[in-house]
């Protein structure tokens, strides 16, 4: 680490490292530009390769003439009933559509020849009626159809209520959400980090050095998640969330290294020493925090569920280029910046070796002290709080609702609560049941067999020809109707027993096989709960060797992964309650502890290394107590302002009336205040405390060797070496 430090320190290689960023920034950029042409949002990337539905999508795509489709429903509603003008406009609606819309088939009117109701399409009162189209999958296009459909259909004249829902109509309204989604992430993140900074440090040049080194390792993220993709799946899922993760990790990296910076310039009088040194004492911390972030991402390379497996790899890249950038561009900024950097608070930096020695005595200090002196106690009441909070698993319920998906009133959701007071409400997103036979063309016998068996299920309100056929005559494309929401856990629950009643239906030689519809919720669902219980313990072993090679110690790696587990199920509990019983959705996606755990572990592993790895330090000199006690004054602020900051960016995500990123943001954001005030400068401490010298087991506190930094000796520069520049 001395060597690195030295190079990217040194009076005119500064110069070279900020410059070779410069360039490689500038070669990027353009390929990052191009992104999000090559990410991939298709139904099927989100899911399991083995997975039925997946499968039944990938034979729609490769076998049958109009390939995957999604269907849109224009619902109308009069209270009284429809009348002759409001069928007039529906079928006017439906031949506009079909001429301005690349519509698959032609729309499915409600009324027939004569103004005649079509059944399951207008309801027993007359009053709600609903025409049904369908367009091909194109996730680039799937918002502007939707856009100009409803442009065609308009509003309804007088008391008629007109709504463009079904799958095109919530990707309408999702893209409205999500379209901008980079953008505004972006804007509020950097607005929230500047303001924070600037409270922080109160010298604009250094509150602004973590956006240039962030914004500059995000420009060179982009164009290697861009040279990825173009050879793997990536979601803009993936890519829309890398930004928040990027600013979490690398602001933490930036004040890491400027707490350190300040106090050396108070024990060196030449900023190039000062650097140096700071970057030699946090280096280890960094390279750490960045090596076991990235591996923690990658480790979801080996998740079932496609949304996972692209996202870990993206997140690798971009912390990875967030802490080579902490390693290389921010020192080389410090150094060309200097003491003026601090401006105008230039005082609390000035030289000054007596003070210097002075040890950190502040309020960090002060709660640890109190959590020293009865360390049984404290760890006692701590455990209890996050053992308490868990017990909220006890209300976990998965909820996919189309109800509340969106956090305010959206078209799609409304026109879908119309459909389900009067129609089965599965009609929004029907399965699609693919009848095959191997040895032809498929037979109507074996079509009828598998309706006949699905339309004896209760939960089944009808199955109809979709009117889709393969190439080759060999499969044919029914729609199976559910009573209830198609997403509902209920709905979910259905899926296998179709599966095997259609199974058992088919002819000798013929095949069923069900996707679509809540037969990929299903599938999604099934896979989030397989990752997780894969996912977690990978990631664990993951940090606990990078952990114990950190610390050259077993037992300290296993106490933090305990207090890791303990706080992350506390979290999760605590909420689990509040989005239950105070937000009242009815439930959580099921990925998400996946996804909480990833993001809370991950980042959150950030201030056990900063800890642990100044604790080390300190006992080298001190013994572990009093090394404990000096490393948390030393790092209390920089966790609690890294804390702040890192649940600040997160928390924009609860900005966007997304239930799913609401959530996703709130439980981060609690989880690293948690961990930033009490796991890690009450509830460490006070474990350390209670054990002692054998947290270090099988090294001791006064280990000679360091595997991750050559220990040099604080001794004062030479003479040479004092000339301020």
């Amino acid at each position: 680490m001395s060597k690195l430090a030295g190079l990217v320190t040194g009076r005119r290689t500064k110069w070279v490292v900020l410059v070779v960023w410069i360039v490689i920034a500038g070669a990027m950029a353009p390929l990052g530009s191009k992104l999000a042409d090559v990410t991939d949002d298709q139904t099927q990337s989100f899911l399991p390769k083995s997975a039925e539905s997946t499968k039944v999508l990938e034979r729609l795509d490769d076998d049958f003439p109009d390939g995957q489709t999604i269907n849109g429903l224009v619902v109308y509603e009069r209270p009284g009933g429809l009348t002759a003008a409001d069928k007039a406009k529906i079928a006017s609606d439906a031949r506009r559509a079909g001429r301005k819309l690349p519509l698959v088939g032609e729309p499915v009117l409600p009324f027939g020849p004569g103004g005649r109701p079509r059944p399951g399409l207008v309801s027993e009162d007359g009053s709600v009626a609903y025409t049904a189209v369908a367009v091909p999958e194109d996730a680039d296009k799937l918002a502007d159809w939707g856009k100009e459909l409803d442009e065609i259909v308009g509003d309804g004249p007088g008391a008629l209520n007109v709504y463009v829902t079904g799958d095109l109509g919530f990707n309408t309204d999702a893209e409205e959400v999500f379209g901008s989604l980079d953008a505004k992430i972006l804007l509020a993140t950097i607005l929230l980090v500047i303001v924070l900074l600037g409270v922080i440090y109160r010298s604009p040049l250094i509150a602004l050095t973590p956006l240039l080194v962030v914004a500059l390792a995000y420009t060179v993220a982009n164009g290697f998640v861009y040279l990825y993709a173009k050879t793997s799946t990536v979601s803009s899922n993936g890519t829309g969330i890398l930004i928040v993760l990027m600013f979490g990790v690398g602001t933490d990296y930036c004040l890491l290294l400027v707490s350190r910076y300040r106090e050396e310039l108070k024990r060196f009088e030449d900023k190039h020493d000062a650097i140096r040194r700071a970057v030699e004492r946090t280096g280890p911390a960094i390279l750490a925090s960045g090596l076991t972030v990235s591996l923690a991402m990658l480790v979801l390379f080996v998740a079932d569920l496609g949304l996972l497996k692209s996202m870990g790899p993206v997140s690798a890249i971009g912390v990875t280029c967030a802490f080579i950038a902490g390693l290389t561009l921010l020192p080389a900024l410090l150094a060309i910046f200097g003491r003026r950097g601090f401006w105008p608070r230039r005082r609390l930096i000035a030289y000054d070796p007596a003070s210097s020695q002075t040890e950190h005595q502040g309020l960090w200090r002060r709660v640890a002290d109190r959590a020293a002196k009865r360390p049984g106690l404290t760890l006692g009441v701590t455990t209890a709080f996050f053992a308490v909070g868990a017990l909220g698993l006890l209300a976990y319920k998965a909820d996919y609702s189309t109800t509340t998906f969106f956090k305010k009133e959206v078209e799609s959701v409304e026109g879908f609560k119309v459909i389900e007071k009067s129609f089965p409400a599965g009609s929004l997103a029907p399965m699609t049941v693919l009848v095959e036979r191997e040895d032809g063309p498929v037979r109507p016998a074996d079509v009828a067999a598998v309706t006949r068996r699905l339309d004896a299920i209760p939960e089944v309100a009808r199955v109809v020809p979709s009117g889709q056929v393969s190439r080759d005559r060999r499969a044919v494309a029914l729609s199976a109707v559910l009573e209830s929401d198609p997403l509902k856990k209920s709905a979910l629950n259905v899926v296998p027993e179709l599966r095997s009643a259609a199974r058992d239906a088919a002819p000798p030689g013929a095949t069923a096989l069900i996707g679509g519809g809540s037969a990929i919720q299903h599938d999604y669902d099934e896979a989030s709960q397989r990752d997780v219980k894969l996912i977690v313990p990978l990631a664990l072993v993951v940090i606990a060797i990078i952990l114990a090679v950190l610390l050259e110690a077993l037992v300290a790696p296993l106490v933090l992964i305990a207090s890791v587990v303990l706080s992350f199920f506390g979290t999760l509990g605590l909420s689990i309650l509040f989005i239950r019983f105070v937000v009242g959705d009815a439930g959580v996606d099921t990925s998400m502890p996946t996804f909480a755990f990833i993001f809370l572990v991950a980042l959150g592993i950030d201030y056990t290394i900063f800890l642990m790895s100044r604790v080390r330090e300190e006992a080298r000199k001190h013994g572990t107590k009093d090394g404990m006690l000096r490393a948390v004054g030393a790092t209390g602020p920089v966790i609690t302002s890294a804390g702040i900051i890192l649940a600040g960016t997160f928390s924009v995500l609860m900005t966007l009336p997304v239930t799913f990123t609401f959530d996703l943001g709130f439980i981060v954001a609690l989880g690293i205040l948690l961990d930033t005030f009490v796991v890690r400068t009450i509830m460490v401490p006070a474990a350390v405390e209670l054990i002692g010298d054998r947290i270090w087991w099988p090294s001791s506190a006064t280990g000679k060797t360091h595997l991750l930094r050559e220990e040099t000796p604080d001794a004062a520069p030479s003479e040479r070496e004092r000339q301020p520049v």
